[in-house]
């Protein structure tokens, strides 16, 4: 008969034997409190963080915060190196800081189980829309299958106006032939390149029309090889 294996550490430890320890625990912080009530007050400030933290709202809270963190302020622009060199996750903040550059409402929500939204915008004429980004290399493709998950999910899950699909390769001819009927534009790595390093706003390349666009200012260029080219500031206009 095999011997069953016994758990050590923590999971040794009875349930009396955690209810003690909290007793033993309350009853210090008490008399501690008396003596030394800032000191308590600090200790008892950092114990309640650190439960919070360590439970599972807690550890979504910080994970979105440090997500949102990740994201560049000010204008920024990427080449097709920087771009590729990036991990999936990387490359939804990237796509989601280019957004938020154009003047979007932007929000990075790329998780297991985004039924097919990794950035969520909201445009300047109320418009909801969903991206999705496709990390590739640059001579892999987006099937007609990708487009078709993205249309059965960006109006009923998302209640999306439209949805865009952004990838550092291309499409396929099923792909460029569903896309637009429903609803769906691409950028493929040429738009990118445009969107991205040249600078041009998304909505322009893709021909949507938006209310409410003013100029914009645009920073210096960064190439591929790190350096940065001062060019005149310029305004465009969708």
């Amino acid at each position: 008969m095999r011997r069953r294996r016994s758990q050590g550490g923590w999971a040794a430890i009875p349930w009396w034997g955690w209810g003690l320890g909290a007793v033993a625990g309350g009853r210090c912080l008490w008399l501690a409190a008396a003596q030394w009530p800032v000191s308590a007050g600090i200790v008892s400030t950092a114990a309640v963080v650190g439960l919070g933290l360590g439970l599972k709202p807690g550890r979504l809270a910080l994970q979105k915060w440090t997500g949102r963190s990740a994201l560049p302020a000010g204008p920024v622009r990427y080449s097709l190196a920087h771009l590729d060199a990036l991990d999936p996750r990387a490359f939804e903040l990237a796509v989601c800081a280019l957004l938020r550059r154009d003047g979007l409402t932007a929000e990075h929500v790329g998780k297991a189980g985004d039924k097919g939204a990794d950035v969520l915008v909201v445009d300047r004429s109320r418009r909801r829309v969903v991206v999705q980004c496709k990390r590739l290399r640059p001579d892999r493709r987006v099937g007609d299958q990708d487009v078709q998950r993205v249309n059965g999910t960006y109006r009923h899950d998302h209640g999306a106006d439209f949805a865009v699909i952004v990838t550092t390769g291309g499409f396929t001819a099923a792909a460029r032939s569903s896309g637009p009927r429903y609803g769906i534009r691409l950028v493929d790595r040429t738009a990118l390149e445009r969107w991205a390093d040249l600078g041009e706003p998304l909505y322009r390349i893709l021909r949507i029309p938006d209310e409410g666009t003013r100029g914009r200012r645009w920073g210096p260029r960064i190439t591929a090889a790190g350096k940065v080219i001062k060019v005149a500031t310029r305004r465009q206009r969708l």
